[in-house]
């Protein structure tokens, strides 16, 4: 794979449940350490797989080595929560700890940064949070849920529009699976 596509873009890699957002963020990370030498920095956001949904980053312990590996630990809303308000008590309390790592991510100097599963900060968190943090990193390649299987729930609808924000302002954005075997890029003009 060639990484210099991705070199100096925001990339964001979206779809259902099981599309392989996870794999390929995975991919490109492999391919960025066998080829580069800069600085990485991995901010896993994924809740431990539950009901087939979720799971971390399936790194080697090797690969995580020489890297800034920040994955705090999150626990699934909708799958957890008995109500409303307990899925939101959830959502916000990941926020809190997704907060702390952005913190941590924030003094750090890595210029190449993966993050899987952004969609759990924007349950409860802004988009414009993250995008501000990102600025100051030249590559970030980012993957999220944006899908129907989670239903259209107050908190599915918020994380909705928040991707639809970091979309935007993407410069690449992955859909996945593909349509009719093709990657969709989506195209504007940046100055």
């Amino acid at each position: 794979m060639n990484i210099d596509r991705y070199r100096g873009h925001r990339t964001l890699i979206v779809g259902e449940v099981h599309s392989g957002k996870t794999l390929a963020t995975l991919k490109i990370f492999r391919d960025w350490r066998r080829s580069s030498r800069e600085s990485i920095a991995v901010l896993d956001l994924a809740p431990e797989e539950m009901d087939r949904v979720g799971g971390k980053m399936p790194f080697k312990e090797e690969e995580k080595e020489g890297i800034l590996y920040l994955s705090p630990r999150i626990l699934p809303p909708r799958l957890l929560g008995k109500s409303e308000t307990g899925i939101r008590r959830l959502a916000r309390e990941n926020r809190k700890r997704i907060d702390r790592a952005l913190s941590t991510l924030g003094s750090c100097a890595a210029s190449v940064l993966f993050i899987n599963d952004i969609s759990l900060y924007l349950h409860d968190g802004k988009g414009e949070r993250i995008w501000l943090t990102l600025e100051n990193i030249s590559t970030v390649v980012m993957n999220g849920y944006y899908g129907r299987y989670f239903g259209s729930s107050p908190l599915s609808q918020r994380e909705r529009a928040e991707m639809e924000f970091l979309m935007v302002r993407c410069e690449r954005v992955l859909f996945l699976p593909p349509f009719h075997g093709a990657v969709y890029q989506k195209m504007e003009d940046h100055p």
